[in-house]
């Protein structure tokens, strides 16, 4: 009888020491839990107000070189837009998030174009670059995506920002 009560255990302790070896690792390596979104970076375009953020060349397979955020991410501008006001506000934002916070040059990159800021409609800065407010792609899943290139949608058309 005893052997048959250890017989049934055995897969239940098969399955707690994975459980235990799994979480141990997890534990070393950092894992965060699939459901808990990531902390917004310096270098991200959510309209968080980043206080800077980082503008860099990035080579693309289907564009060639466009400028990116720090992280990679091509960067856009909306041809409703003007050089002093953003028109992208309430809906528009999830899709298309401004980029926020003064612009710099990624140290050890160049970039021909002027940086500016503008100020958004209900107050905080918006990163430009020659005379066009910035924003990422909600549809752009990595670095290097140019999915929102000619993206016609809130009554504009959307462009991948390129270098000069």
């Amino acid at each position: 009888m005893r052997a048959d009560r250890n017989a049934r255990r055995g897969p239940a302790r098969t399955v707690l020491t994975a459980l235990a070896l799994v979480t141990a690792w997890c534990t070393l390596a950092g894992c965060t839990a699939a459901s808990a979104p990531a902390q917004p970076s310096l270098l991200s375009g959510s309209i968080g107000g980043n206080a800077l953020t980082y503008l860099k060349p990035v080579k693309t397979r289907a564009l060639g070189t466009v400028v990116g955020n720090g992280t990679g991410y091509t960067l856009y501008w909306f041809s409703t837009d003007t050089t002093t006001y953003s028109t992208c506000e309430d809906t528009c934002i999830p899709q298309w998030p401004p980029v926020t916070g003064t612009p710099e040059i990624d140290p050890g990159t160049t970039l021909p174009g002027k940086l500016g800021t503008i100020y958004r409609p209900g107050g905080g800065k918006q990163a430009t670059y020659d005379g066009h407010p910035l924003y990422t792609y909600a549809g752009d899943f990595d670095p290097g995506d140019v999915g929102g290139d000619g993206v016609v949608q809130f009554g504009g058309t959307w462009h991948a920002v390129r270098p000069g």
